[in-house]
């Protein structure tokens, strides 16, 4: 992650070290400076500290915060101003078959409109879709969508759901102090599905949402709002 611009930046520093110190689940980080730029690498576990750069960019907006990073063939970047996200690079890996498709949207108010992933299978897709009172796994081919009860998922579309759920949501259901505490400091209610807090950040810092969907898997999610979300 590096910082730049003609701005406060031993100030920033301070900021965010504060911040860090302050967050009980905050990851293992190292700074490497140099002249007119800060320069921290971080070996995350549960994913790059978003909450703690928003704030801190937030607090000094003449500075520019590029984050960078890679986890298993996974390439991101983000760019901060403000605190909020200018720039947002794909966290899909490249041309790679089979990958998930992700599309996130959470209301001002931090509760999850919509979490879906996708992923290719043959010539259908099928994947998983969240709010935050309901879910449902389903398949789509040919314009036609298959809504499918989770007590009757198989297992391909469990694997589907976990692997987003472990990057993305977090349930009411779970202890999940960290989780809950940082949704006290946001103000946020904890509601039946919940967008992970460095997860949330990110998308308010955003505009609210996230999509890596293509125009066929748009189609899918077309569908799912039409048949499913808008269909209490």
């Amino acid at each position: 992650m590096r910082v730049s611009g003609a701005g406060r930046l031993a100030d920033f520093r301070e900021r965010l070290r504060r911040l860090m110190v302050r967050d009980a689940d905050a990851e293992d980080y190292t700074e490497h400076h140099g002249e007119g730029v800060l320069e921290y690498r971080f070996q995350p576990k549960k994913g790059i500290p978003f909450p703690a750069l928003a704030e801190a960019s937030g607090d000094y907006p003449e500075l520019r915060v590029e984050a960078q990073w890679e986890h298993d063939g996974v390439r991101g970047r983000a760019v901060i101003e403000n605190g909020r996200v200018v720039e947002q690079g794909g966290a899909q890996p490249d041309s790679q078959p089979g990958s998930a498709l992700i599309d996130v949207s959470v209301a001002e108010d931090g509760r999850l409109v919509l979490g879906l992933v996708l992923q290719e299978q043959d010539d259908s897709l099928q994947g998983y879709a969240a709010t935050a009172e309901r879910h449902t796994f389903f398949r789509w081919r040919d314009g036609l969508l298959e809504l499918i009860d989770p007590e009757n998922a198989d297992a391909a579309l469990e694997e589907i759901a976990f692997a987003f759920v472990a990057e993305w949501l977090w349930y009411d259901e779970e202890d999940a102090p960290v989780e809950r505490a940082r949704y006290a400091n946001y103000g946020t209610l904890v509601r039946g599905a919940n967008l992970r807090s460095g997860k949330l950040a990110l998308l308010r810092a955003s505009g609210g949402a996230y999509s890596s969907l293509d125009a066929y898997a748009r189609q899918a999610r077309e569908a799912i709002v039409a048949q499913w979300l808008n269909r209490a």
